[in-house]
């Protein structure tokens, strides 16, 4: 079990700007191969032989098209999705994390931040949900929800949490988390 969100957050994926950031956004170690004819789509082996249907976002296809070697393990900056037709994680690839020693990166770790909206320690299920494009100016709130594996207290449900979670197969599993406090409701 590791502590806090380690210093990968303000190196590969940031420090949270706001106390209440919503996020989900990890680094996994893996090896990214494209389907044919297309580098934007395919499947990413992690290092424990997990496979997951990825898919590589704009801003890095530049980048990684140039500078990556896909034939070897890299450390990927990821998104992980639902897909709710099949209930699978899926990621979508953001950039490329090179760690400044190997003890600054904990294997397949992701920073996950959001509203408990529901909680079973019976199942070891935590499902949270992430908001997304909320801003003063557009009222209309786009959402995910990820389920995580863990318990958490109980009368939870509403409440802010940030998560530290590994990767293990195709679970996320909770290794530490903190209760940000409840969730203002708008009347």
């Amino acid at each position: 079990m590791f502590s806090g969100d380690y210093d990968l957050d303000d190196k590969a994926i940031g420090i949270p700007v706001h106390p209440l950031q919503y996020r989900a956004i990890g680094v996994i170690q893996g090896i990214y191969e494209p389907l044919e004819n297309t580098l934007t789509k395919g499947i990413m082996t992690t290092v424990d032989n997990a496979n997951f249907e990825t898919v590589i976002l704009g801003k890095a296809i530049s980048a990684i098209k140039n500078h990556v070697d896909l034939n070897e393990v890299q450390n990927w900056v990821v998104y992980p999705h639902i897909i709710p037709e099949i209930d699978r994680l899926h990621l979508q690839v953001v950039g490329i994390f090179v760690p400044e020693n190997d003890h600054s990166l904990p294997p397949n770790y992701f920073s996950i931040r959001g509203e408990v909206i529901y909680s079973s320690k019976k199942q070891e299920k935590v499902i949270v949900k992430i908001c997304k494009n909320k801003t003063l100016f557009n009222r209309r709130v786009n959402f995910f929800k990820l389920e995580l594996t863990g318990k958490i207290p109980d009368h939870t449900i509403k409440h802010f949490y940030s998560f530290s979670v590994v990767l293990k197969e195709h679970k996320l599993v909770i290794k530490n988390y903190i209760d940000l406090g409840l969730i203002a409701v708008n009347i």
